[in-house]
């Protein structure tokens, strides 16, 4: 093999320029600063207007003494999630995006390529401490409204907290990519915290899982225990070892991930959904099985029900992270439901959440017909008609999910809901998080040329609004009735309010529904309707018309 070329100083001195005059082109940390404090403000003042409005009641001391002691399991149980997450994204090129031609000229080049790297990393971990940060503020000014300690003492702690959350998460994929960490070692490292940190919860004679030790920031206010500390240093030591080794990252994994998260990009800007949801799965590796759970299913034989058969053809290919992700939302559902029957009105939202998200994955065969229209509009059969028979294997699905949380919400202990009111609660539950998730993907990516925003530019935003909230509200809508049971009326039973909430839900579920069926022919029809004004508009006038 002969000896490779040497390069041109002049190459590399260029190379050297471009990337002084990239720096001088990033946003000075003033600046940043700045557009920080304006974010800032407005974030507080938000929460504040909601936090009042709310208006939850404050903690006895029995409640209190279970925040002190349980809180910083639960808490760790979202560190654990988010270490085991980091270590699993690290270990597939994580949590870099880089650029294709960075990858291919820059990062190939005879420069530096840890300091190539190093800026990118840093904005990235920039914003993710931001984020956390607010979102643990808003955490800790809910939290004092339940709590007579000082509320900025919540505020400030559960913020530490959640940036000491993201920033585990965030060393830890540093780490991993850096070292090229495998991915079957990544997942059994963090498998074993999260299992570890699910005993701490559910058995009080376990040793205390490590993860717990991050919970213990957000209740210094109530018990102020050194040992909190701990997880602060291990988060940069993680960040700082990550940074120091990050050449180390795989070229062939950091360019196959750029493509995808530049299209992921592609797809959130465009309000795409429907792209959003596979392109993560193929950045996670979520891809289904290549035979299905039971075998007997697999042959395709002539039903009466082609849709149903079809819909459980692909709910048995589903991989185990899917079906294990699925569970996990169970959860988080039940515990929410279980807080806002505790009086922590909030975490209906929660619950709505994790329900419209497995939903998402519980929706795949209508999903299946969106991506292929020209398949779809072979069958004999109207658009609607097809889009409301994949309705039903996603409520079997979701109404499993759904019993999962149900039976998580009822479960002994403190602050459990009342069974009757579960019951009643349960099948809207899950009706309403699969029609907000089949709207979802139903809606489409916007036209790329919408006449009617162009007429009334003024209502383009109240339109993005409602096409980002709306399927997300319908799932949380739902949650109403636990809500309405919890503090019913004088003269009337915890039963009788939930049954009056499910009333309400039930109406917006037949609009949903509905528009699920006939949004085809709407659109057709507003379509012909455009085409039809248009084409009145552009006619000639005759000559009887003109001398008139």
């Amino acid at each position: 093999m002969p000896d490779a070329l040497p390069v041109p100083a002049s190459v590399i001195e260029d190379l050297r320029r471009a990337r002084r005059k990239q720096r001088v082109a990033e946003i000075h940390w003033i600046d940043a600063l700045y557009q920080v404090y304006l974010v800032g403000i407005v974030v507080v003042v938000v929460l504040a207007v909601i936090s009042g409005a709310i208006g939850d009641g404050k903690l006895d001391h029995a409640g209190i003494e279970r925040v002190r002691l349980d809180g910083p399991a639960w808490i760790g149980m979202a560190a654990a999630l988010a270490l085991f997450i980091g270590l699993r994204s690290g270990s597939r090129g994580g949590p870099l995006a880089v650029e294709a031609a960075d990858v291919r000229h820059v990062l190939m080049a005879p420069v530096d390529r840890a300091a190539a790297l190093r800026g990118p990393a840093l904005r990235q971990l920039r914003f993710a401490a931001f984020a956390s940060g607010c979102t643990g503020a808003a955490a800790g000014l809910f939290a004092s409204k339940r709590f007579a300690e000082n509320g900025l003492a919540w505020v400030a702690c559960c913020a530490l907290c959640a940036m000491t959350i993201a920033a585990i998460g965030y060393g830890a994929a540093l780490f991993a990519s850096s070292r090229r960490l495998p991915r079957w070692l990544a997942t059994l490292v963090g498998g074993v915290l999260v299992i570890w940190a699910v005993a701490d919860l559910a058995a009080t004679s376990a040793p205390m899982a490590p993860s717990s030790t991050v919970g213990m920031i957000a209740v210094w206010p109530l018990d102020f225990r050194p040992l909190g500390i701990a997880p602060v240093v291990l988060a940069i030591v993680l960040i700082v070892t990550g940074l120091f080794g990050i050449a180390g990252l795989s070229l062939e994994a950091a360019e196959r991930r750029t493509a995808l998260v530049g299209q992921l990009r592609f797809a959130v800007t465009l309000q795409d959904l429907r792209t959003v949801l596979v392109l993560r799965r193929q950045l996670a590796a979520d891809l289904p099985r290549n035979r299905p759970w039971i075998p007997a299913l697999r042959k395709p034989g002539r039903a009466r029900m082609p849709s149903w058969q079809r819909g459980w053809r692909g709910v048995l290919r589903w991989p185990v992270p899917r079906l294990v992700r699925l569970v996990a939302l169970a959860v988080i559902a039940g515990f929410s439901l279980r807080a806002v029957w505790g009086g922590t009105t909030p975490m209906l939202v929660a619950a709505g959440l994790a329900l419209w998200v497995a939903a998402l994955d519980a929706i795949e065969p209508l999903a299946q017909e969106t991506d292929h229209p020209g398949r779809r509009d072979s069958y004999p059969v109207v658009e609607g008609d097809l889009m409301v028979r994949h309705l039903g294997v996603p409520v079997v699905v979701m109404l499993v999910v759904t019993a999962g949380a149900a039976a998580v919400a009822v479960s002994g202990g403190h602050n459990s809901v009342d069974p009757q009111v579960m019951g009643i609660a349960f099948v809207p539950l899950a009706v309403a998080a699969v029609l907000g998730a089949a709207t979802s993907v139903l809606m489409g990516a916007p036209k790329a040329v919408d006449e009617l925003l162009i007429a009334s530019p003024e209502i383009a935003g109240t339109r993005t609004v409602l096409r980002t909230v709306f399927p997300p509200l319908v799932a949380c809508l739902a949650t109403l009735p636990v809500l309405m049971a919890r503090n019913p009326p004088k003269g009337s039973t915890a039963s009788q309010a939930a049954s009056t909430g499910v009333i309400v839900v039930t109406v917006v579920l037949v609009l949903c529904a509905g528009w699920i069926r006939f949004a085809a022919d709407i659109r057709t029809w507003w379509d012909e309707a455009q085409q039809a004004a248009g084409m009145q508009s552009s006619r000639r006038p005759t000559a009887e018309e003109d001398d008139e």
